[in-house]
């Protein structure tokens, strides 16, 4: 008898996918808001967070 992985492959329905995917890109934003209002909290999050801040200084120094 063959000993399973513990793996088991699930099919996510589309609707479920775009729902996460939503709810993701709302979760972003709102922590981008709160870093760009913050930026002492911003600082705290490291390179990663000035990564993601950095793209939308671009846009805002070019308005």
């Amino acid at each position: 008898m063959s000993e399973s992985d513990g793996r088991t492959h699930l099919v996510i329905p589309q609707e479920l996918m775009l729902s996460r995917l939503a709810q993701s890109e709302q979760m972003r934003e709102f922590f981008i808001q709160m870093w760009l209002q913050n930026p002492v909290l911003a600082r705290q999050g490291g390179a990663r967070v000035q990564g993601l801040l950095a793209p939308l200084a671009q846009v805002h120094a070019r308005r």
